[in-house]
């Protein structure tokens, strides 16, 4: 016996009745009216009479001249928390950047309730307003440290 209908795919593909599954014909005249239009359509987003300026693709251009080094913010003063015992303590302590890499020490003097290290704090302030480098703002830091374990 013979099986004729198993790969016989005629059945499904000349089919008098319209399949709604069945894939769409390969020429659509619809199809040709887009085209149409979009041939008539120049695909050029914006066209000025000014010649193009280098780096014109940059979506943000710096307005003003960004050769010169910018002042960045390297060293400063921050608040911290500490958790201990379900309590939040505040802390100072200075910060500063040597490269990539963020250093920080802790301004020694207690809470930042504490008299000592208000006044440290601002200590710090002054340097860094006076335009002290990092390495002189750690090691005054550093000689309250000394101060206070010899004492």
């Amino acid at each position: 016996m013979k099986q004729i209908t198993l790969f016989d795919l005629e059945a499904f593909t000349q089919s008098s009745v319209h399949n709604p599954y069945s894939p769409l014909p390969n020429y659509d005249p619809a199809w040709d009216a887009i085209d149409t239009l979009q041939k008539n359509i120049d695909t050029v987003l914006e066209q000025t009479s000014e010649t193009s300026k280098p780096d014109s693709t940059v979506l943000e251009q710096a307005i003003t001249d960004t050769d010169k080094s910018a002042p960045e913010q390297s060293h400063w003063v921050e608040k911290y928390r500490v958790v201990r015992y379900h309590q939040e303590h505040y802390y100072y302590r200075y910060l500063w950047m040597s490269g990539r890499k963020l250093h920080h020490v802790h301004i020694p003097g207690g809470n930042v309730r504490s008299q000592i290290a208000q006044c440290r704090n601002q200590m710090v302030e002054n340097a860094l307003a006076a335009g002290k480098l990092p390495v002189e703002i750690e090691k005054l830091i550093r000689s309250w440290r000394s101060q206070e374990s010899g004492s």
